[in-house]
């Protein structure tokens, strides 16, 4: 389904028109731009009733499919009447992210080379019997109408006695904004709706109807940034002491658009693949817009960094992520100087090279993003 027939083109259409292997590929996109439906799962569910293979790959307009052949070796596992569904990306029991992928600019998700069973399922890629579809159709209810309808699914197949599984399906999900509206409404509807399976674990967070929200509550509202902010000044500090630049925290997924790149000196970005699943099937290097503005995007695994990172030399805008603090040492020269500058997110750090590393943006010099200890003009 999509609403914005030039992401699509540029997105998905490419992706798939790049493609020249061996799979029959059907491709059954649901225009969505004069609101024909009134929900994602109206809209998917009359794309299967459309499409004519066994298997159905429901996909964002704003994926790019790196490796159709992966999606087939996805597809096929679904051969094992144990999975109800599969996805890219879910949460498991203990609330970690599974299948690895690239979203915006960073990876994210442990690797799954086959599925793993979670408790539910992010919406970006999901992959399905058409029959199972047929039968059991993507829920149409209001209350879901954009959010959460794949945990539901999930919820709905796991309560039926299969799984639910992630797996490393190889995309890059170019999102350029995060819709939030009634995302919470969404929850708590899926909790009433299952209430034997809560604590439901989704990649939008925890649903628990019975948990007291302590984040509502004024004090943690207002300063519950500051836990984290000592947990990533610590991690700063061991960079700043690695590499002798300096170092903000941020999320980097969210705010790379902030960076100075131009449809004339695009951004180069290179993913470090430290956890595997992602670089040896979708590391070669391919140019995704976003708003416009070209970012040329690899990723290697760790012991290739250092050779790519040295490939880039003449780019005037860089940014590398996913390394740890380890890294660092072995880039040695390669990230020093005053036209480098690191920064943390979660427990991972970057490194961005151009104009926004000699002069940083004002979101970057605010409270939350100063670690402790450092002092950052924007200049």
């Amino acid at each position: 389904m999509y609403n914005d027939p030039a992401v699509r083109r540029h997105c998905l259409d490419r992706s798939i028109a790049a493609y020249d292997g061996p799979v029959e590929v059907e491709y059954l996109p649901v225009d969505n731009t004069e609101h024909a439906h009134t929900s994602a799962g109206a809209a998917l569910n009359h794309a299967v009733r459309q499409a004519s293979h066994d298997v159905v790959v429901l996909v964002h307009q704003d994926v790019y499919l790196h490796d159709l052949d992966r999606l087939a070796a996805c597809a096929a596992a679904l051969e094992d009447e144990r999975w109800g569904i599969l996805g890219a990306n879910g949460v498991d029991a203990d609330g970690r992210s599974v299948g690895r992928l690239r979203d915006r600019v960073i990876l994210i998700g442990e690797s799954a080379p086959e599925p793993a069973a979670v408790d539910t399922l992010d919406e970006v890629l999901l992959i399905a019997r058409r029959d199972d579809l047929l039968r059991e159709p993507l829920s149409e209810d209001p209350e879901l109408a954009w959010h959460a309808y794949a945990v539901e699914y999930s919820l709905r197949v796991r309560a039926a006695g299969r799984l639910a599984g992630a797996v490393d399906t190889a995309i890059t999900h170019n999102s350029m904004t995060t819709n939030l509206a009634r995302l919470d409404e969404a929850h708590r509807h899926v909790g009433d709706l299952y209430p034997a399976l809560v604590p439901i674990h989704t990649t939008c967070g925890t649903v628990d109807p019975g948990a007291r929200d302590w984040g509502n509550l004024p004090l943690i509202r207002d300063h519950g940034w500051r836990r984290r902010w000592l947990q990533q000044s610590r991690i700063a500090a061991r960079v700043r002491s690695e590499i002798g630049v300096q170092v903000v925290l941020a999320d980097i997924a969210h705010e790379v658009d902030l960076l100075g790149y131009s449809p004339a000196e695009p951004l180069y970005l290179l993913n470090a693949d430290r956890r595997g699943g992602f670089a040896a099937e979708a590391g070669a290097s391919v140019t995704i817009e976003r708003d416009g503005r070209p970012v040329v995007m690899s990723a290697v695994a760790p012991q290739h960094l250092r050779e790519a990172l040295r490939s880039l030399d003449r780019a005037p805008h860089v940014l590398v992520t996913g390394l740890a603090v380890g890294d660092l040492a072995d880039l040695g020269p390669e990230v020093s100087g005053r036209d480098w500058l690191a920064g943390v997110q979660w427990d991972e750090v970057w490194l961005v090279r151009g104009q926004s590393a000699r002069q940083r943006p004002a979101e970057w010099t605010r409270p939350q993003a100063v670690p402790l200890g450092a002092s950052l003009s924007r200049g």
